[in-house]
């Protein structure tokens, strides 16, 4: 794990690198409130540690300014003013736990495992893959019950994977994950540590090592196998999107049946509590456990997908928080809680659809437009089959209906639309309706893509679709599965996590930029000085780089030629921003390498859609 610590008192910091250090945490420790910005701003950490009282900048102002740009690190201040209006003040700044000078340093330690668990995907206390397990609290890593003996770099690395099981993480996103900013190893160095790793956790009796290299990507946690074992004559394959999906939903369905046993359980001791209470015997300490059961059901049964028994339990906790004594009207509802808690638990017959559904709920939402009942359901159930969520309206109309009952949240990522030029010869209002909707989405911020399938392949009917703004267009007649994974790839195009550095001398237009780019949802990184370029861009690994041509010590054309002749940078798409007009400095730019050119000022969508023209012509 990765923490910044904004703090000017030295013999605070060497103390807590010491105590950090035995607890295999990477630290980054700054003197004051500017310079915290900028680290923050630039690397990703899994924990920020500001005190107050900071030169340049306070701590409840960079608390606020990371808040105010969209950072969701979470944030703990470490400050010598106590007093609840100081606690009320910094959280309300923005921060996620406040902890008052002097403090206990196992205080300190147990408060940022407990904000580190809160911010992971995984909220366990104590880590595991079958097992093999970690516990964040002791340090401890034990296969069977055995204790394993690892390097702080070995246990940093087996964490990182156990806390994020479902991603893939190359060698910069690890050494950016597990390595300070100012000790950047070579990759052949982590590669080593990586090796080490999985040759002591074979020693120590794995029967399958559980770090799987994909290739051309990196490294990642394999799901963990079915009762703890992998057939001996299985081989692995490639991982890809449906792949990782259906291995997703695999692990979920399994850990479910593992679970639905302690569920039962935990329903078996409530009943008990709540026959305890009808019969007056119900101690307090009863009550206490039964609300701790409860509220594990209700977190636990929403992880996997069953939402109306979360939803009970939910219930359940909150009767059990009040008075017991009395025996009447919460009594009875409890019970038929309990009793519809147990039908949907032990009545749903496929656990996996459940699951299956929570994932496409979370997944990108595409708007089905098309009166083809039929044809529609085949591409619903393609698309969940993918992890993407859908809506459907047979008519432009309903499509705008629906739209507006979503109080312009939400708005579809893909939009598949059907345009019959043909069969509508006769009444040119039907395509007039739906041309209009196809610009309507090729207007909004940021622009949503329209696929039209058309039941024609006439020059001028192309033509219309692409002057109202549609993105692609398929000649009928074409299968639900050939239109979904064209709707993946049109999704990864416009998806919205793709890191950018902007790199410029003029500050205002730097602190501008974040706002005018905040609808497409970019990582901006940002920095005014050419002369930490170097450093930055290898700790971010951006999809993109924005330069200013002129900038004190290093040009913007000297950073991108030395790019260009760079094995692995060569290919990193780079769009220039420049006040310059001039046809020479234009063909300077593009003789330099660069992709795009854009004057200033910059109008928000147009450098949006040149940025993500500049990644799919790289693509």
């Amino acid at each position: 794990m990765r923490i910044l610590l904004v703090d000017d008192d030295e013999t605070l910091i060497d103390l807590l690198r010491i105590s950090f250090g035995e607890k295999n945490y990477a630290i980054d420790a700054v003197g004051d409130g500017e310079e915290g910005w900028i680290y923050g701003s630039t690397y990703n950490y899994d924990l920020i540690i500001l005190d107050w009282s900071l030169p340049k900048l306070d701590g409840i102002t960079l608390c606020q300014r990371f808040r105010n740009h969209g950072y969701h690190t979470p944030i703990l201040l470490l400050t010598a003013r106590n007093g609840s209006q100081n606690k009320i003040k910094g959280l309300d700044a923005g921060a996620d736990d406040y902890l008052s000078k002097p403090f206990d340093t196992e205080e300190l330690a147990a408060r940022i495992r407990a904000l580190l668990r809160r911010s992971s995907s995984n909220s366990s206390s104590v880590l595991s893959w079958g097992d093999l397990q970690l516990n964040p609290s002791t340090g401890e890593v034990t296969y069977e019950g055995q204790l394993i003996l690892l390097t702080a770099k070995e246990y940093s690395l087996l964490e990182l994977f156990l806390h994020h099981s479902q991603e893939v993480f190359s060698i910069e996103d690890i050494i950016e994950n597990l390595w300070s900013s100012v000790e950047y190893p070579a990759e052949a160095t982590v590669r080593s540590h990586l090796r080490r790793l999985r040759n002591q956790l074979k020693l120590a009796g794995l029967p399958e090592d559980p770090i799987e290299t994909v290739r051309g990507r990196g490294y990642c946690l394999k799901p963990i196998p079915l009762d703890n074992q992998i057939p001996s004559n299985s081989t692995p394959s490639p991982i890809t999107q449906d792949s990782k999906y259906s291995q997703h939903l695999s692990a979920l369905t399994a850990a479910w049946e593992k679970y639905r046993h302690k569920s039962q359980q935990q329903l078996a001791t409530l009943e008990s509590s709540i026959q305890k209470w009808k019969d007056g015997r119900l101690k307090n300490s009863d009550r206490q456990a039964a609300q701790l059961i409860a509220h594990s059901l209700a977190g636990n049964l929403g992880l996997f997908g069953f939402d109306t028994g979360s939803q009970l339990a939910r219930e359940l906790e909150e009767i059990l928080q009040k008075d017991t004594s009395n025996q009447n009207e919460q009594l009875s509802l409890s019970e038929k809680i309990l009793n519809a808690l147990h039908q949907e638990i032990n009545i749903t017959h496929n656990p996996s659809q459940q699951i299956s559904s929570q994932l496409v709920k979370n997944g990108p939402l595409l708007l089905i437009v098309d009166d083809d009942t039929q044809f529609t359901e085949q591409l619903a159930q393609e698309a969940s089959s993918k992890g993407i969520q859908t809506a459907i309206a047979s008519t432009p109309e309903l499509a705008r209906t629906w739209l507006d009952s979503r109080n312009n949240l939400d708005f579809p990522n893909v939009v598949i639309l059907r345009v019959n030029f043909v069969n509508s010869a006769f009444n040119p209002k039907l395509v007039l309706e739906r041309l209009s909707l196809i610009a309507e989405f090729s207007l909004h911020t940021p622009s949503i893509p329209v696929i039209v399938i058309a039941d024609s392949d006439r020059l001028q009917d192309r033509l219309q679709i692409a002057r109202h703004g549609g993105y692609f267009y398929l000649k009928s007649p074409v299968t639900s599965t050939q239109i979904i994974t064209l709707c993946q790839q049109v999704l990864e195009r416009f998806s919205q996590d793709k890191k950018i550095i902007v790199i410029d001398d003029d500050v205002e237009l730097l602190q501008t930029l974040p706002s005018l780019l905040k609808p497409w949802k970019f990582k901006l990184t940002t920095l005014s000085d050419p002369r930490q370029f170097w450093e930055v861009l290898a700790a971010v690994n951006p999809n993109l780089l924005v330069l200013d041509i002129e900038m004190p010590y290093i040009s913007g054309l000297e950073l991108c030629k030395v790019l260009r002749n760079h094995p692995y940078w060569r290919k990193l798409p780079i769009l220039f921003l420049s006040i310059h007009t001039d046809a020479n400095i234009r063909e300077q730019v593009f003789t330099s390498g660069a992709d795009d050119f854009v004057n200033k000022p910059v109008v928000g969508k147009q450098l949006a859609v040149r940025i993500l023209n500049c990644l799919e012509r790289r693509a």
